[in-house]
């Protein structure tokens, strides 16, 4: 299963448990305030973040040895994070974790901002997957300028399918607790600059990620080629992977 994939399972697991206890409330079954479950217990959804992105790709077949640098110290961070809080909820200890709350989060939607700022304006305009997904795979389907935005879904976009016009193509791609892979021709010239909140962005045989992360690169492909893909990427607490 797909990484990314493999979270929103995880994620609709955990929706679906809370349905089920709530349901169960509405009928006198049970006695669990789903408010204090939720309150004291949602960093927990980090912790399980954190050790997905650990576990081997099963598309790999298991074959890899370990995951990348980005992914290892970003899952490190949001197991350390979602067990801190947890214990913090459950007053095992004091953590003020108030200073770290109020630059977080404004830095999160300020870099969301920037990167919706600098979405490009094409005739492909911008898409959207928002706790859902997204495939371009069909034979056919047309590349043009646009911006992709997955907040909590996935987007898959294959670029051997694609028709692709001569010139210079921009695609911004954003993720935002999701992920998007990009699968690039040999053949094209990609332009790239990529930055990483937490999250972990791979150009080709390029990773990087962390807390905070940027990198600029170039991929030079065929010199007879006239087409020229120019990628800007932010992932925030997710992933986007470029690669052949």
């Amino acid at each position: 299963m797909n990484p990314y994939h493999r979270g929103s399972f995880l994620l609709g697991i955990v929706v679906i448990a809370l349905g089920v206890v709530l349901l169960l409330n509405n009928f006198n079954i049970i006695n669990i305030s789903v408010g204090y479950l939720v309150l004291t217990y949602w960093p927990l959804l980090l912790v399980l973040w954190g050790i997905d992105l650990l576990l081997p790709d099963a598309e790999s077949g298991g074959s890899k040895p370990g995951r990348k640098s980005g992914a290892l110290i970003t899952g490190l961070i949001l197991i350390a994070l979602g067990l801190l809080i947890t214990g913090h909820n459950l007053d095992l200890y004091e953590l003020n974790f108030s200073f770290f709350w109020r630059i977080f989060w404004p830095v999160v939607i300020i870099l969301i901002g920037w990167s919706l700022l600098r979405s490009t304006s094409g005739s492909g305009g911008a898409h959207w997957a928002v706790m859902s997904g997204i495939e371009l795979k069909q034979q056919g389907w047309k590349l043009e300028d646009g911006s992709y935005f997955a907040l909590m879904g996935g987007v898959d976009m294959d670029l051997n399918a694609a028709e692709i016009p001569e010139g210079e193509i921009s695609i911004n791609a954003t993720a935002v607790m999701g992920g998007i892979e990009i699968i690039v021709p040999p053949g094209i010239t990609v332009e790239y600059e990529g930055t990483a909140v937490l999250g972990g962005v791979k150009f080709f045989n390029e990773d990087s990620g962390g807390v905070i992360a940027g990198r600029k690169s170039e991929y030079k492909g065929n010199p007879e080629s006239r087409t020229k893909l120019i990628l800007k990427c932010t992932a925030i607490m997710g992933g986007i992977e470029i690669k052949h």
